[in-house]
C-alpha cells in the first residue's frame, strides 16, 4: 500500500503542470496507452525541474532540463519446495543538471545491497528490508575510468544511512578484457558498518557475446555477531545479445561465508531479457536450479518471471 501512495503522491504533485512533450518522453502518441504513459512521464519529471529550479543559473541560456525516471518492477518467484515469492520494486532517480550533474535524488524500495538486476543468486539471504528510502546523491569525482560518490538518505521508518562507493575500470592484455573494481563503505541504523568489495573481469567473446567472472567479498556487523565471518560470492556468466530486443544471460553461481567456511548455496540459472510492445516495457524469464545448504543441497527447482515498466527518461 506505500508503494501505492508513494507512486500517487508524485503523480498528483505533478499534476498541476502540464508539460509539453520533452527529453522525459520521446514515444508516440498514437494510442490511448501511450498517451497516458507519456501524461505520466512528463508529470513525473515535473517535480525534478521544480528542485532543479533552486540550481538554475539565471544568466546561463542552456541549462539543460532536468529529469526523472522511475522503474516499477513487478517479481514472482515460484519454487517446487513451495517457497514462492512476490513483490514490486519502485526505483526512481532525479537528475539536477543545474547542479553541475553532481547532485541526483534517488527515491527505492530496496537497498543497493539487494541490488534488483543482480540475479537472485547475487542477492543477500536473509529478511528483506522494505522501507522506502529517499537519498541525495553526490558525484564527489568522476571520470572516464572512475567515479567516486556519497549517498546521505533516510528510511520510511526515520532511520538514516549513508555509502561512499568507489569504482575504477582497468584494461587487461591491451585492452582485451576488462577488470571493474567497486568498492562500498556504508553505514545503516541501526545495523551498522558494512562493506562491500566486487572484482569483475569482463572478457568480449564475439561483438554478442561476452564472458564475466565475478568475486565479492561483503563484512557488516551482523555478520561479525553471528560469527560468521565474510559474505563470499563467486559468478561465472556468459552474455548474449541475441538482437536489439532481446539478450540471454547464463549463469553459474556460488555464494557462502568465511567462517566456519562453508558454502550456503549453488545456483544455475538462464536469465532472458526481452523488451516488448514498446521502448518501456520489458520482460524477464529466469529458471534456475538451487542448492542450499539449509536443505542438505537438495535441488530446488524454480522460475522468476519479472515485468518492468519504465516512466520519464528512458536513458541514462
Amino acid at each position: 500500500m506505500r508503494r501505492v501512495l508513494w507512486l500517487g503522491v508524485l503523480v498528483l504533485s505533478g499534476a498541476v503542470r502540464a508539460e509539453s512533450p520533452d527529453s522525459c518522453y520521446s514515444g508516440a502518441n498514437d494510442t490511448l496507452v501511450d498517451r497516458t504513459h507519456g501524461w505520466l512521464s512528463r508529470t513525473l519529471c515535473w517535480p525534478s525541474r521544480w528542485v532543479d529550479g533552486f540550481f538554475e543559473d539565471p544568466v546561463r541560456g542552456s541549462n539543460e532540463p532536468a529529469s526523472s525516471r522511475v522503474r516499477v518492477t513487478a517479481e514472482q518467484v515460484w519454487r517446487d519446495d513451495n517457497d514462492d515469492a512476490g513483490d514490486v520494486d519502485v526505483d526512481a532517480r532525479v537528475w539536477l543538471p543545474s547542479a553541475e550533474r553532481r547532485l541526483s535524488l534517488l527515491f527505492r524500495n530496496r537497498d543497493e545491497e539487494q541490488d534488483r538486476d543482480a540475479p537472485l543468486a547475487r542477492r543477500p539471504t536473509g529478511e528483506r528490508d522494505d522501507g522506502f528510502r529517499g537519498a541525495l546523491r553526490w558525484v564527489i569525482d568522476r571520470s572516464d575510468a572512475m567515479d567516486l560518490d556519497l549517498d546521505a538518505g533516510v528510511r520510511s521508518d526515520l532511520t538514516t544511512y549513508t555509502r561512499l562507493r568507489y569504482r575504477r575500470l582497468y584494461p587487461l592484455f591491451n585492452e582485451s578484457a576488462w577488470l571493474r573494481y567497486t568498492q562500498r563503505l556504508y553505514w545503516r541504523d541501526p545495523k551498522g558498518w558494512g562493506s562491500r568489495s566486487l572484482f569483475e573481469v569482463d572478457r568480449p567473446l564475439t561483438p554478442t557475446t561476452s564472458l564475466r567472472f565475478s568475486s565479492e567479498v561483503s563484512y557488516t556487523e551482523e555478520l561479525n555477531e553471528e560469527g560468521l565471518g565474510m559474505g563470499l560470492f563467486q559468478g561465472v556468466n556468459l552474455f548474449k545479445r541475441l538482437d536489439h530486443r532481446s539478450a540471454l544471460d547464463l549463469g553459474l553461481a556460488v555464494g557462502g561465508y568465511s567462517k566456519p567456511g562453508v558454502v550456503d548455496n549453488y545456483r544455475v540459472y538462464a536469465r532472458y531479457r526481452r523488451n516488448v510492445w514498446r521502448p518501456w516495457l520489458f520482460i524477464e524469464v529466469e529458471p534456475f536450479v538451487l542448492w542450499p545448504r539449509e536443505q542438505d543441497y537438495h535441488g530446488v527447482n524454480g522460475v522468476v518471471l519479472r515485468l518492468e515498466t519504465l516512466f520519464g527518461r528512458l536513458e541514462g
